[in-house]
Parts: structure tokens; sequence; C-alpha cells
């Protein structure tokens, strides 16, 4: 309703509605002062018949989602309870900038018979005419919202490729200015220590529960100062700023589309920030977390050390553990351990059948067999045989990535080079031309990327490890086995093991077990972890697999 349909009748109690974003309060006609004056200027034009009685004021607030802005929760609020007769503002785009929001606040002041006033529109919204233009003008600032959105994310991704972070408050660093006037990172050293402990414990196989509860009881705090949450402490291990590298653009509309929004062609560049964690360790914490993810939850947890890695031998499923208590002949109470079929225990006899194994009995004959076999003279030449298979298939494979990506190269510096072309024949389709442009450099950059990574494989590959180092490796593992307590077994065993079968009836198991890298890490740091001495196990090799 238009001001002009207020005169002549009865007093109406009036509020102003402001709102300045962060970017807009450097400029002094958008600042809550202005905007309030002339809300009270404009009331004053009709003397009595608009009594002005309240000012509500989100300031540095962003227009985008009503949620966020605690002043207009509380104006709709206080029209849903009667206490106010007119809403006035200085400009649509003070009330939202998105379409949806706008029509959303104005059906509320409707169906409470408030009228809502805009100064420099001067529309009646309760016309077809004017809610046309409301829509019309919100539409507008909707696109100038995604329009500036855009710039933003245009300029940070820039700077990212650049090697410049654009993160906020990060643990480990503070945020300063370099001689060149450049935003970097430098290390707060109280922190970094932080973050080196998180990865220490993570490197030793703990979860991320383990972890938060441990850094609560040493009283530490996050950057804001809060208590770690699991959450936290799965940023800071997944968060690649901690080994020297810049992400950006890994998710786009978060707010939105959540996890579905993420990006194939985010920035991954080197930063210029010193790192906090070595490259080895971050290496051996991220492969340690994808191999917990992989697995459910339930093989993550308690002592049965089997649990996941056991397959059912009518169905292959994986063989869950569970309890019995036997009362004995003396009255007391005995507990034992099974491990069974988890389809049959899910699904029933349709699927399959329990299949029960004693846990003991499982657990030895695995046993057993791992150390029987580790000692056999001729393991270590099987080994030997089975790894050069594998890095002859590895370089296969690595060589048609190799192809593969110099072609995506080639395609992509032609259209480069087209685009340079347009643009210097037709200079007024720079500003279309050129995010498209940088979109393809970015492109070409994580190409070259790739290629140097895939390069420094084929070197790796090619360089088989000596008899002796396997010998270490197994004797490291035999080791391991004989003296690790079940925890520590039981991470050990899903380190390397892929699969385990078993015949019941005959005690007999047959086990698959593969080795790469990464398992080589994991095992030096187990063998730390119950005070081993490693041996020589480093060496470079593709993943080998073999079953005995």
């Amino acid at each position: 309703m238009i001001i002009n349909e207020l005169v002549g009748k009865k007093v109406k109690r009036a509020v102003g509605y402001v709102r300045v974003s962060t970017a807009e309060q450097a400029d002094e006609g958008f600042s809550i002062a202005a905007q309030g004056e002339l809300i009270r200027q404009e009331c004053s034009r009709y003397g009595s018949e608009l009594q002005f009685v309240r000012l509500y004021a989100d300031e540095g607030i962003s227009g985008k989602s009503i949620k966020r802005r605690p002043q207009m929760q509380q104006l709709l609020a206080d029209v849903q309870a009667g206490e106010i007769d007119a809403v006035i503002c200085w400009n649509i785009s003070r009330i939202a900038r998105n379409v949806a929001n706008l029509l959303e606040i104005v059906d509320i002041f409707e169906s409470n018979d408030v009228s809502f006033i805009s100064i420099n529109e001067k529309m009646d919204t309760q016309t077809p005419a004017g809610r046309l233009m409301l829509q019309i003008m919100a539409s507008m600032g909707e696109y100038e919202r995604n329009n500036i959105a855009e710039n933003v994310y245009m300029g940070s991704r820039r700077r990212a490729v650049e090697g410049w972070n654009n993160s906020g408050l990060v643990l480990g660093y503070d945020n300063v200015t370099d001689k060149d006037g450049n935003h970097t990172l430098q290390i707060n050293s109280d922190e970094a220590s932080i973050i080196k402990h998180i990865f220490d414990l993570a490197a030793l196989g703990k979860g991320l529960r383990a972890i938060a509860n441990e850094l609560n009881k040493m009283g530490v705090c996050t950057k804001r100062g809060n208590s770690f949450s699991t959450a936290a402490v799965k940023v800071i291990l997944t968060n690649p700023l901690y080994v020297g590298k810049v992400r950006y653009g890994q998710y786009r509309h978060w707010e939105k589309k959540r996890r579905h929004g993420k990006q194939s062609d985010y920035v991954l560049v080197d930063g210029h920030h010193t790192a906090i964690i070595d490259p080895q360790q971050w290496a051996r914490v991220v492969s340690l977390m994808k191999q917990r993810h992989k697995l459910p939850a339930w093989t993550r947890q308690g002592s049965n050390v089997l649990t996941g890695l056991l397959r059912c031998p009518e169905c292959g499923g994986p063989m869950a553990a569970s309890n019995t208590t036997n009362s004995l002949a003396d009255g007391k109470r005995k507990r034992i351990r099974y491990y069974s079929c988890a389809n049959f225990r899910n699904k029933g006899t349709t699927v399959c059948h329990a299949n029960s194994i004693r846990a003991e009995v499982a657990e030895q004959l695995v046993q057993e067999k791992l150390l029987r076999t580790l000692s056999l003279p001729k393991i270590g030449q099987q080994v030997i045989k089975q790894m050069k298979n594998s890095r002859r298939e590895r370089c296969q494979n690595l060589k048609r990535q190799q192809l593969s990506n110099q072609a995506e190269q080639t395609r992509l510096e032609k259209s480069v080079q087209e685009y340079e072309q347009l643009m210097a024949d037709n200079p007024e389709l720079q500003a279309a031309i050129r995010p498209r442009m940088e979109v393809l450099e970015n492109q070409l950059d994580q190409l070259h990327a790739d290629d140097q990574q895939v390069a420094k494989q084929l070197a790796q590959v090619d360089q088989l490890p000596k008899p002796k180092s396997i010998q270490d490796l197994l004797a490291l593992v035999a080791k391991l086995i004989k003296q690790a307590e079940k925890e520590t077994l039981k991470q050990l065993y899903q380190a390397f093991i892929q699969q385990i079968t078993f015949d019941r009836r005959q005690k007999l198991v047959w086990i698959t077990v593969a080795f790469d890298d990464d398992v080589i890490q994991q095992l030096e740091t187990q063998s730390k972890a119950v005070e081993l001495d490693k041996g020589s196990t480093a060496f470079s090799s593709p993943t080998f697999t073999f079953t005995f």
C-alpha cells in the first residue's frame, strides 16, 4: 500500500527496516544512519497519520537469507504479533535480494494487514501491477547479487591459482600482510604444535572421536575458542593447507547444493605459505582415513580382529562377530565369541546360513597361517615375481593415463589459442571470453601437475626393491603379528589383508594380502607403536597382491 492511501485513516504504528552488507558499509549512502534518517523524514511528511515507533537494523549482514538476519526475524515476529501497521524501507533491496525471500516477507505483511512502503519505488504491493513491479525489482536485485558473487568467486579463484590462500581463520596460522601487500599466512608456533599432535595421533591409527577426546582433555581449543568435535578434527586432517597447498572451489553454492555442488576442476596448487606437516606424514594419514572410511563402522570397533576381513564360505559376504553365554556344569557362565554370516543375521535363511566359527579358532588359524607362510624360504621370491607382474600392469595404466593427459592438453591449448585470436579480433568480447579462458588455463595447470605426478610414479615403478628389503618387510609383519595387542593387530590386518576365506570342518584358511607404499608406511608406524625396530623396509613399489 502506498503512503498516500494512509492519509485520512487512523494513526498507524510505523517501523523502519534498514540493512547494510559488509561491502556497503563504506558507502555513506547505504549507511544505517542515512537509511534511518530517510525513513523518519518520510514518516514526518504525513504528520500524525504515521507514528514512527522503532527502527530495525541488520548491520553488516547480506540480504541473501532471512534466517541469518536477527532483526528481520524480530520484525516478522512483531508483525505476526499485531504490533505493527506499516513497514517502511528505503529500497526493496534492503528487505531482500532474493525474489523468493522478498515475496515470502511481503506475503507475511499482507496476511497480517501490514502496509509495505518503499521510499524509492513508491509501489502498491496489493495491486497486480504493483506486485509485478515488485517481482521485477527483486529480480534485478537478485541478478546484481549473483553478479557480484560471481565476480568475487573469479577474483578469489585467480588468487588461489597464484598460490595465495583465501580462507579465513585457520588453526596453526595467523593472517598477515607481507611486504608486497599480499594477504598470506604465517605459522603460529603454539597452534602449529596442536596441528602436529593431531596428525601424529591420526598416523598412529587414532579415530576422529579419539583424537577429539584427547584434545579436549588437554584443554586445547579451536581457532575460535571452541571444544574440538569430530567434524573439526576431520576438517584439519583433510585440509591440504597444512602440507603447503592451496585448495579453492572444491564446492560451489554450498548453502543450496551441499556436497552435490562438488566441482571436478577445483584449484589445488602449491601455496606461498610454509607447510606445518611433512608430505610423507600427510600421505600416510590420508591413506589411513581412506582405509577407515571404506569400511563400515562395525569393522573398526571392538577387539574382534577379523571383522570385515573374514568372508562367508557360502555367500562370500562379510562375517560379523557375535557372543553367546553358556552355563557350565558347575553353574558358572562362559562367554563365547563367534563369527557368523552377516547376510544370514540381517536377511535370514533364504539368503544364507550362519556358517559360524569360533572366534578364537578362526583368529588362531589366521595367525598360524600368516606366520607359517611368512617364514617360508621362498616366499620372498614369490613376492618379487608378483611385484613384477603388478609393475608391468601399473606401467601400462600410467602410460595410458599419460597419453590421455597429453591429448587433453593439446585440445585445451588449441581452445585457448582460438579464444586469444577471437579476443584479438573482437576486443569488445574480452569481458565475456576471459572467464572461460581462466577455466581452461586452470585445467591446463592441473593437467601439467598430473603429468608430473604420473612421470614420478613411472620412475618409482621402475625401481623394484631388493630381496633383502622384501625379507625385512615380511620379518617386520611377523614380529608385529606375534607381539601386537588386539587393537593394533586389527589395524595391522586391515592394512594389508584384503579378505580371508575358510573351511571350518577341515580348519583351513586362505588369505589374500596386498602391499603398496601406503601399507609399508602403516607397517612402519605400527612397528613404532609396539616399540619394534622397523628394519630396512623403505622402498617404492606398485601394489602387489597374492593369496596363500
